[in-house]
């Protein structure tokens, strides 16, 4: 296999950068800067930073990015710091990060509505015990509660989480970075902060060498460095996964403080490592449970004569499954396999022939391209799937994936790997991919590597997840009877990732 969890761990440790330079946040705020003016330090950490980012990657936003960079500057950075400098001035500090350490839950909330994400019982249970680890950290007798305060707090909470699921809803550009969505954003929030700023507070009368370092640490590791490797690791963990992350902002606070000369109790010293387990629980995959590989499934095929799906079915039978072969005009001898004439445009029809599944492979493709065809097919699957609790594994297309050479360019557009006489075949499946983004079914999405075609079954593969896998040659290729290997594998033991590749050993 693949190793892609090496590669996500080293995802997740980039990331968390992110928080945990928030996490200096109030050090720095108490430490170096002038006193009474939080929304110039805000101001200070946001602007500057996003005319750096935008000096550095010379690119503006464009059409309808206009206005969701602005939303996201909003949610994210302009109106995040004010509302969370409200929240610490009413409100003890103690509680304000306990309602920031709230974000997960309502992380998993949003995306129920918006991801058409349903988050599971482990998801809910780590993030109550997430905020109960911080509020054993950092609230103390001293707590007391302001409905202005709270309001605020929860606000500012409730708009970051509406930005890290809206983030994940619309992905990036093609061939825009991390750095420059970075930049968008945090000049977005700074020109809403800089009217406000001087309305409300004006500019400290001084400023010393410390405190102008202060800004400049705010503005570079707690501004532009940090939210350009967040919206890295929004983009390519899952929601589920990243937005736990933000319980690193209290807890380093507190080793902050610790080094500051303060000291933990045995209750904050148990609420510590609450917190923490669940931010580590968070990165765990326990969505779908793992089935042995000697539970025998009915696995329906969608496609069953073509190149791709007959393969699946010998796999299938291979292992002892029961397999449904739908196509038009199915055919076998093996008393394991019933073939099911259906026609893929007739919904009512497919989803009775769907009905009982344990799982569904759905290889079906189209020449010439008919995206009309592949994105409906590809929902009534799913509609019936969401209804009976079957599994749907989808063979895609690899133009979904992210090119090697240059993760912010899809294979799709990249000309070394699609020549143009392709490219509205591979927009075809980038389209069945955000049909499958969009639903709440249990969906996995197989691309393919660059060549798939007919050949021999070595039982051997590497499996990645968004970005093309190529070998050490440059080469991108599976057999087809291999392909099927790495289905059935993944129906009988599902990984962490919904969109996943794979490529020949």
């Amino acid at each position: 296999m693949d190793s892609s969890p090496t590669r996500r761990a080293a995802t997740v440790a980039l990331t968390a950068i992110a928080p945990a330079c928030w996490g200096t946040t109030y050090a720095v705020t108490t430490q170096l800067l002038p006193p009474g003016h939080p929304l110039f330090a805000g101001l200070m950490r946001a602007l500057p930073a996003g005319l750096a980012g935008l000096a550095l990657t010379r690119t503006l936003p464009r059409g309808q990015w206009w206005w969701k960079a602005a939303v996201l500057g909003v949610l994210n950075i302009g109106a995040l710091f004010p509302l969370l400098f409200v929240a610490a001035e009413r409100l003890p500090g103690g509680v304000a990060a306990t309602l920031g350490a709230a974000q997960p839950l309502l992380v998993a909330a949003l995306a129920i509505a918006v991801l058409h994400d349903r988050p599971t019982p482990w998801r809910w249970t780590w993030g109550v015990l997430g905020v109960l680890g911080v509020a054993l950290v950092v609230l103390g007798p001293q707590a007391r509660l302001d409905a202005v305060g709270v309001l605020a707090g929860l606000g500012g909470t409730a708009g970051m989480a509406g930005g890290v699921v809206l983030t994940k809803r619309w992905g990036r550009p093609a061939g825009i970075g991390p750095l420059a969505l970075a930049g968008w954003q945090l000049t977005a929030g700074g020109l809403l902060l800089l009217p406000l700023t001087f309305a409300v507070e004006g500019m400290p009368e001084r400023i010393d060498t410390g405190a102008a370092g202060g800004y400049l640490w705010l503005g570079s590791m707690g501004g532009l460095i940090a939210y350009t490797v967040w919206f890295r690791g929004i983009g390519r963990l899952p929601v589920g996964a990243s937005a736990p992350l933000v319980l690193l902002s209290p807890l380093v606070a507190t080793v902050v403080g610790i080094a500051l000369g303060e000291s933990l109790t045995w209750p904050q010293t148990t609420g510590f490592v609450l917190a923490l387990a669940a931010m580590l629980a968070a990165q765990l995959d326990v969505r779908r449970k793992p089935m042995m590989t000697t539970t025998r499934m009915t696995i329906a095929v969608l496609g069953a004569t073509g190149m791709v799906g007959s393969r699946v079915i010998d796999e299938a039978r291979s292992r002892g499954h029961l397999v449904r072969a739908l196509s038009r005009k199915p055919t076998s001898n093996d008393p394991g396999v019933t073939p099911i004439p259906v026609d893929a445009r007739d919904a009512s029809a497919l989803r009775e022939a769907l009905a009982g599944s344990d799982a569904v492979v759905l290889a079906v493709r189209t020449e010439p391209a008919d995206p009309a065809f592949l994105t409906g097919t590809t929902r009534t699957v799913l509609d019936a799937a969401a209804d009976s609790g079957a599994r749907v594994l989808v063979v895609g297309g690899a133009g979904a994936l992210r090119s090697p050479g240059e993760r912010d360019l899809l294979v799709a557009e990249d000309p070394a790997y699609v020549p143009a006489e392709y490219r509205a075949v591979a927009a075809a499946g980038i389209a069945q991919l955000d049909t499958c983004r969009s639903h709440s079914a249990d969906w996995i999405y197989l691309s393919p590597p660059a060549r798939l075609e007919p050949g021999t079954r070595t039982g051997r593969y590497h499996r990645g997840t968004d970005t093309l896998l190529t070998a050490p040659d440059g080469s991108s290729c599976i057999s087809a009877q291999d392909l099927a290997v790495a289905i059935v594998d993944e129906l009988e033991n599902p990984g962490a990732d919904r969109h996943i590749t794979v490529r020949a050993d």
